[in-house]
């Protein structure tokens, strides 16, 4: 028999058929950390195929990319094939794809051809796999706009902890009395809700943030346009006519010192008038100062909430994940207790 040293591929085991769902978890977890790094140090790998993926003895080995495919595989982003680079998006829509092939057996977009599979991946979604939270998982990695899939490898690596745990249940004996099949579940549904809902708390936070900013940029570009309004209406206010004093002398020669009183009354007025638009738009121009330094002021303040919100989601995203591992650590520990317990006639 010959032997050889070559490393096999994750393509080469797809090959044999269904891949056991513990099996698949562990590539997927696997495959799931080497990306997550990626990601973290601002990279996207772009053409994630099976082909592309070494195993090894602790689980598998991303091959780097050598750039795009030069053909459309089950596992390109609709994204991709519209022209558009590849981004840490993409590589969660091919994670998705791969994950569902490796727990059933058959790919999640497939067509005779180019042209038929191009369809495919850009209109068609995955069968069901039988099992509801693997559906949600790969439905959260698979959806055809890139806005709307998971944007982080950190959430899609928390629910493979989550299948990666329900899985071990549904393998295991019988738990010892006390321990009940339904209430570990329900924990763990519990867990999933308590995460989205403080989820989507940040996400309306934030939405709501940036729409107090928008109204307060509309606020303030409505008073600078009033400012300009007020200023061409004074641009194109009329000169007073020039007084023709020789016609009126001629006119009315007994009435000349009266006229010039009138004339220096009308002068005395237009000083004052001219001081008070002057005061006028002194103040409008401190008022206007104030409104920016104002403005900018809640320009800062909004963009420290942001930034605070997105501190939480990620350091929400941190517990969970932890919680996740302490409850895993724990099913664990109940598993090993009950193996080694003895059997009691």
């Amino acid at each position: 028999m010959t032997k050889t040293n070559a490393p096999r591929t994750l393509a080469q085991r797809m090959s044999e058929g269904r891949i056991p769902v513990a099996e698949a978890l562990h590539y997927a977890m696997s495959l799931a950390e080497s990306l997550r790094k990626l990601h973290d140090a601002g990279k996207a790998h772009g053409s994630v195929t099976p082909s592309g993926i070494t195993l090894t003895g602790t689980g598998l080995d991303l091959i780097p990319s050598l750039g795009p495919p030069a053909s459309v595989t089950p596992y390109t982003a609709p994204e991709v094939l519209q022209g558009k680079p590849a981004d840490a998006r993409s590589d969660v829509f091919a994670f998705g794809a791969l994950f569902y092939e490796m727990l059933t057996g058959r790919r999640a977009f497939d067509g005779d051809g180019q042209t038929a599979l191009t369809l495919a991946l850009v209109n068609s979604a995955p069968p069901p796999s039988g099992s509801s939270a693997v559906d949600r998982l790969v439905a959260g990695c698979v959806a055809k706009s890139p806005a709307a899939r998971w944007q982080r490898m950190q959430k899609i690596i928390m629910e493979l902890k989550l299948l990666t745990v329900a899985a071990r249940r549904a393998d295991a004996q019988p738990a010892p009395r006390g321990v009940s099949d339904t209430a570990l579940r329900s924990e763990i549904q519990q867990l999933e809700g308590r995460w989205n809902a403080r989820l989507a708390a940040h996400e309306k936070s934030v939405a709501e943030i940036e729409q107090a900013a928008g109204a307060a940029v509309a606020a303030l570009r409505e008073q600078v346009a009033g400012l300009s309004s007020q200023l061409a209406e004074v641009e194109k206010r009329p000169v007073e006519p020039a007084i023709d004093v020789d016609g009126l002398t001629k006119q009315i020669s007994a009435h000349v010192d009266a006229t010039l009183e009138a004339v220096s009354q009308r002068m005395t007025r237009a000083e004052q008038s001219t001081e008070e638009i002057r005061q006028h738009f002194s103040t409008l121009q401190e008022n206007v100062a104030a409104d920016l330094h104002d403005f900018e002021q809640t320009l800062k303040a909004q963009a420290g909430a942001i930034e605070s919100a997105r501190t939480a989601m990620a350091q929400t995203d941190d517990l969970v994940e932890r919680v996740v591992e302490a409850l895993e650590l724990l099913q664990s520990s109940v598993l090993d207790s009950h193996e080694e317990a003895p059997v009691l006639s």
